[in-house]
């Protein structure tokens, strides 16, 4: 589950009053939507093996807001890689897998080509690409169908003419169904999820952050309806409910479901970078905008923003 992500989809504590007419009352009951503020600084972890995480301490943010040291492929790359279930780790077999710029989705570098019998997939990207995104279209796992999966901020090694990327991952239908259900979520058709981990300036997976996804940059305007929900640090970690967990744990992985579809929306991760600055206002640690797109999910690389 935490290579949901190959490198990955966020002010203040948000509550809403619930009532018939909209208006709070005394004893009006709050609930949260997943962006409430945590009770300690962010701090960065280590897998020592499936499910068994060491806490490292404050995380590196060194590199938060500082100038990007991404550089763009010197030639053209033959990407050869696999496409997996993101839940059962299956080969999935006959997705239409599209490369392109950043988020443009829309303007792929060439005609899709489809994973074979094993999975596999070659993929041609041209040359001068910082970041690339990957479109995963259909294709099955066993007997299970698979949703339109979409993989952005993905960084490749700008020497090499021919690479290997582990693994892209596709998500089931059957899975989009299940992970909203366990926390009493259902899916509602039309919306958008987006997903991924959060990792700090050396590459390690984040923990004690809050992720959303907002209608503007650099501030968090929540979408209508979008709720945030973060996994367990076991070794099949499950999205938990608000009461249980209500930021990252040591994985960093999380999902904002529900998100009505949109073309502009900014995923964002807020947090405290210092023990001292806890209780005040949370710092705005990582943003990318993406497309929210209806009955898809768009999973991503994040680390800390840079300029």
């Amino acid at each position: 589950m935490r290579r949901l992500t190959t490198g990955l989809i966020l002010g203040s504590s948000l509550l809403i009053a619930c009532g018939d007419d909209g208006a709070k009352s005394p004893d009006a009951e709050v609930v949260s939507v997943g962006f409430d503020k945590p009770t300690i600084e962010v701090h960065a972890n280590d897998e020592a093996g499936a499910g068994v995480w060491t806490d490292l301490g404050p995380a590196d943010l060194t590199c938060l807001n500082t100038p990007s040291t991404d550089m763009p492929t010197a030639q053209a790359v033959t990407l050869n890689t696999v496409v997996k279930d993101f839940q059962s780790d299956k080969l999935v077999t006959g997705a239409a897998v599209t490369a392109f710029t950043g988020i443009d989705f829309g303007n792929p570098f060439g005609a899709a080509v489809t994973s074979d019998g094993q999975g596999l997939v070659t993929v041609a990207i041209p040359a001068g690409q910082r970041r690339i995104g990957f479109k995963m279209a259909g294709g099955v796992s066993g007997s299970t169908t698979q949703l339109d999966t979409f993989l952005l901020n993905q960084y490749l090694d700008p020497a090499m003419a021919i690479q290997t990327s582990p693994e892209l991952l596709s998500v089931s239908d059957s899975t989009a169904q299940l992970l909203p259900a366990l926390i009493g979520q259902p899916r509602t058709p039309g919306s958008g999820v987006i997903a991924g981990a959060l990792r700090d300036c050396q590459g390690r997976e984040m923990s004690n952050f809050v992720a959303t996804v907002s209608s503007t940059p650099g501030t968090a305007t929540l979408l209508d309806g979008a709720s945030t929900y973060y996994f367990s640090k076991t070794s099949s970690p499950l999205p938990q409910k608000h009461n249980v967990l209500q930021n990252a744990s040591s994985n960093g992985l999380y999902m904002v479901i529900q998100i009505p579809a949109t073309t502009t929306a900014y995923v964002q991760m807020w947090g405290y970078k210092t023990a001292a600055a806890v209780g005040g206002d949370m710092s705005l640690l990582a943003e990318l905008q993406v497309p929210v797109i209806a009955d898809s999910v768009v999973t991503g690389s994040y680390n800390p923003k840079r300029n």
